[in-house]
């Protein structure tokens, strides 16, 4: 029997409707927009956790793209340690993952203690926002976890000092504070194949973490032992920096004396090796390559036949000092003529020691003192008068350590000296070295006074930290004169330049600090210009600068 059409159309609708009904999830059981929760992704190695906008952690909110970005900077890092052997030069185990195999990352909000996956250590020091990320161990053992700083700690030098960790723990965790920090470092910028950090205190003992270790949360958490594995590195090749690791010791320089020894020298005549590479600037990393660090005494060598005014510094254990002797007052602007000049450094008594001279002119290298007894010497014979020659520098290495004790520390190094001054001999200001990096085209001298060339060794983005508003940078000066500075309409400052690399520092002011976090270019472009002695214009060079918050340890 044929039904009505009246009924078969409302019973159509009806089971329809039903069917319908039956297809749409109740409110209470899926969300169709979430807006709290912890999100997760995956990639090859990690998977990343983190909160949506609403809770558990509403400050620790980022989005699914960030998140990915994430994953691909932890994968880089992770393939740059274990797959790529041949770049970095060392072959570690692959780490230990979870139950899923995986490394885990939680973005966390550090300023409430807000976590939104895994936990932190209770025994980290507190607060939690000294830190840019946080190591914690998870289940099973060597199942590192991942905590990343909402705030500081996205970025992929960050991310890559992290994964560092995760790969030496296969090796050894307990290792000294200041060798896997300096280890991770060193292996953030070889993976950044960028510029590392420079200390603030290159005259910080190298074995030396904590507050009382420099002006920086950088020197402070030793990062700057980076420098140091670099150096290691380049002598002896990458693998030896793992090997440091690997060597059962007490402390991280007898480890790192073991490995050193077992190639040639002992730990203290590394040490004074590498302190003369920093002196001279001649490391293959570009990060290191021709920038000099900071010294810490300047003398003014006289005119005229006379005595050099005497220094005293005091230089700890594992440690160095820097003094640069400049062939004139930058004022002088008489003739010059040939000189000699002789130095004598006064070393304490029983300390080991080898002070190093470098001309810092074009293919100068560094020189030894002659030691006898508590006395070094050194004949410099071809010294000149003039002022636009390139500042000479001294080393007052302290080699003393605990893998040969005793250990001195605040022991006086003196140097002295003279000048013999030959009028006789008319001479010309000495050619700086060769910059590192030479960009332009190649320009006749001009016949006027020209303001000097200069040559930028900073990053296109610079960021100076929130804490410290430290602004540093190296420029390499073709002569002497001034370098002015401005970031954006606000005038920055202005810095005397001789030949040769300068250390050029900034602590900009806090109102400027409080423009630069709200603005972009061009009002955070910062400005340099050379002028000559007399005031002649010469090459302007840009950068962008950014804050960023202070730089905070990060746990292993």
């Amino acid at each position: 029997m044929t039904r009505s059409s009246r009924f078969l159309l409302p019973m159509a609708l009806f089971v329809l409707a039903a069917s319908l009904a039956a297809g749409v999830p109740s409110a209470k059981a899926i969300d169709p927009f979430p807006t709290t929760g912890v999100a997760t992704l995956s990639s090859q190695y990690f998977m990343i956790h983190w909160s949506r906008d609403q809770a558990p952690c509403p400050l620790a909110t980022i989005t699914q793209e960030q998140a990915g970005e994430i994953l691909g900077m932890a994968d880089r890092a992770y393939k740059f340690y274990s797959g790529a052997a041949s770049t970095l030069g060392v072959s570690f185990t692959p780490p230990t993952g979870d139950s899923d195999g995986l490394i885990d990352i939680s973005v966390d909000d550090f300023g409430t203690e807000c976590i939104p996956w895994g936990t932190i250590d209770p025994l980290v020091p507190r607060p939690l926002d000294r830190w840019d990320a946080v190591l914690t161990p998870g289940s099973p053992a060597g199942a590192d976890q991942i905590h990343l700083n909402k705030e500081t700690g996205l970025v992929y030098q960050v991310i890559a000092h992290q994964v560092f960790h995760v790969f030496e723990d296969q090796v050894a965790s307990g290792a000294d504070p200041w060798v896997k920090e300096g280890l991770a470092e060193w292996g953030a910028t070889r993976a950044n194949n960028a510029a590392g950090g420079l200390e603030l205190n290159p005259d910080r003992t190298m074995d030396c973490v904590g507050s009382e270790c420099g002006d920086s949360e950088f020197d402070r958490n030793g990062y700057p032992g980076w420098m140091l594995f670099e150096y290691l590195a380049e002598r002896f090749g990458d693998a030896k920096t793992k090997t440091v690791l690997e060597t059962a010791a007490p402390t991280g320089t007898q480890a790192l004396s073991a490995v050193v020894t077992s190639l040639g020298p002992t730990l203290g005549k590394f040490f004074e090796d590498y302190t003369t590479k920093r002196m001279t600037g001649s490391f293959t990393l570009p990060a290191l390559a021709g920038v000099l660090p900071k010294t810490q005494a300047t003398v003014i060598a006289p005119t005229s036949t006379g005595s050099l005014t005497s220094t005293i510094l005091a230089v700890n254990h594992l440690a160095v000092r820097y003094i640069d002797i400049a062939h004139a007052a930058d004022s002088d602007t008489g003739p010059c003529y040939a000189a000699t000049l002789d130095l004598k450094v006064t070393l304490p008594p029983s300390v080991p020691s080898t002070p190093y001279f470098y001309a810092n002119t074009k293919g100068s290298t560094a020189q030894p003192f002659s030691v006898s007894g508590n006395t070094a010497t050194l004949t410099v014979s071809d010294w000149n008068t003039c002022a636009g020659s390139p500042h000479a520098y001294v080393s007052l290495p302290n080699e003393s350590n605990d893998a040969a004790p005793p250990v001195y520390d605040g022991r006086e190094f003196m140097l002295t000296g003279t000048v013999t001054v030959d009028k006789s001999k008319p001479a010309a200001a000495s050619e700086p070295p060769t910059p590192v990096k030479v960009t332009g085209p190649i320009v006749n001298v001009p016949t006027s006074d020209p303001a000097p060339d200069l040559t930028l060794y900073a990053p296109e983005l610079i960021r100076v930290s929130a804490k410290t508003r430290l602004l540093r940078f190296v420029v390499f000066s073709g002569g002497t004169g001034t370098l002015k500075a401005t970031i954006g309409s606000s005038w920055l400052g202005s810095s005397n330049l001789h030949a040769g690399n300068n250390d050029i520092r900034f602590v900009l002011p806090s109102q400027l600090l409080r423009t630069l976090k709200k603005t972009s270019t061009p009002n955070n472009v910062m400005t340099l210009t050379s002028f000559s002695p007399s005031g002649a214009k010469g090459e302007t060079i840009t950068r962008r600068v950014a804050v960023q918050a202070a730089k905070k340890a990060k746990k292993r």
